[in-house]
């Protein structure tokens, strides 16, 4: 049965605003009005980080390492992994090794920061952006959970110094 994108939904504007076309319901909505139409994911082209520089603190492992790992599969062409200790963990360095083997130019550096200097995280990001030629993003993913507590366990004393 064919309808056209008016009869759908007449009422709503668009919801998605695209380089790369329709998304969405928009893209549903058009398909179904014009059968001609062949739909094609498009929707992780808007989520790519290709050529992108960012800051990820809490970096060294983790949730943090996990999310900066995420950026490089994203196409980032560096993350930069702020974190307290001054050399990078093998866990980390495993993972700078696999990003070096993705194929995508992507790459991890590591830099030993205290989040809680916010004067020194600032010319860094500055030095970064000057070195790279930009900074399109940063994860706030510093944190200190200890292993020994449950996090749904945490007493509330202690997850404000998390």
């Amino acid at each position: 049965m064919e309808h056209s994108i008016s009869t759908l939904r007449p009422q709503f504007p668009a919801q998605s605003a695209s380089l790369l076309g329709k998304l969405g319901i928009e893209a549903a909505l058009e398909a179904a009005a014009d059968p001609s139409i062949t739909p094609k994911p498009k929707i992780f082209d808007e989520f790519a980080l290709t050529d992108r520089v960012g800051i990820v603190s809490g970096a060294n492992r983790g949730l943090g390492l996990e999310m900066a790992l995420a950026c490089c599969e994203a196409g980032a062409r560096v993350v930069y992994c702020f974190d307290l200790p001054e050399t990078p963990s093998d866990e980390w360095v495993a993972c700078r090794d696999y990003v070096a083997k993705l194929g995508n130019n992507s790459r991890l550096e590591y830099f030993s920061a205290t989040v809680t200097d916010q004067e020194a995280l600032w010319k860094k990001a500055e030095e970064i952006g000057d070195k790279e030629g930009r900074m399109d993003f940063c994860v706030a993913a510093a944190g200190i959970l200890r292993s020994h507590i449950d996090c749904l366990e945490y007493p509330a004393k202690e997850f404000r110094d998390v």
